[in-house]
């Protein structure tokens, strides 16, 4: 008996052995115990699969997380969630004024959320602008929000509103109409815009058409920069 049986009896066990070939599809040969017990061809995608299926790894599963969503991010005690609102035109409330036909450009909002007795309470709410017809990528500029009632660091300024708490991400679709039915005063307003008109100047000019992109006025962040500015604390 030369050494090379010597071995194979010694083996014990399953194990596939692949092939991969310079011309043609890889081969795979199964034995058991030493013994082949056949072999067959198959092709890069169905090895590449069996391969990553059999790793170890963890699964990232989201919450099911509100419409338009585009990012969530999860740490121990806090999450983020950034939603995309399409450009639309609505009524606005300018202290006692009701505006209708009133245009919004493409708006991005991220809410910051903090766990509480398995309860999600929303710690603040950042809005800011996209240009209409920009693709929505890292690279994508973001303008300030043009109207009222935000803070020049993005944060929301909701008055005395209490917002109200959540059990779930997904019931953060009904927030962005709250923002939108609070009442605007002159709040936070002077430099919003590039118009350099005031407030009811502007909604005056601009009922029932589309929002000018050349009226937003830049922050200097890519989308990606902007996420991550507000998310350092995670």
């Amino acid at each position: 008996m030369n050494n090379q049986t010597a071995q194979m009896e010694k083996e014990t066990g399953t194990k596939m052995v692949i092939t991969i070939q310079e011309y043609g599809m890889p081969l795979i040969e199964e034995f058991s115990d030493g013994v082949s017990m056949g072999s067959g061809a198959y092709s890069h995608e169905v090895v590449a699969r069996a391969i990553i299926q059999s790793l170890d790894y963890n699964v990232v599963r989201t919450p099911i997380l509100p419409k338009n969503a585009i990012m969530y991010f999860e740490g121990p005690m806090q999450r983020f969630c950034v939603v995309e609102i399409p450009a639309h035109k609505r009524t606005a409330f300018y202290h006692q004024a009701v505006l209708k036909n009133v245009p919004f450009p493409r708006l991005v909002m991220v809410f910051k959320m903090q766990i509480q007795h398995e309860k999600l309470h929303i710690m603040d709410v950042f809005v800011a602008a996209l240009e209409s017809e920009a693709i929505t990528g890292d690279d994508a500029k973001v303008y300030f929000y043009p109207y009222t009632n935000v803070e020049s660091d993005f944060s929301v300024c909701w008055g005395g509103q209490q917002l109200p708490v959540i059990d779930r991400v997904s019931q953060l679709s009904t927030f962005p109409e709250l923002f939108f039915n609070s009442p605007n005063s002159d709040c936070y307003y002077s430099s919003a815009n590039l118009s350099k008109k005031t407030y009811r100047e502007l909604i005056e000019s601009l009922k029932g058409k589309k929002f000018p992109d050349e009226y937003l006025k830049p922050t200097g962040y890519t989308l990606q920069e902007w996420v991550n500015k507000l998310t350092t604390s995670i």
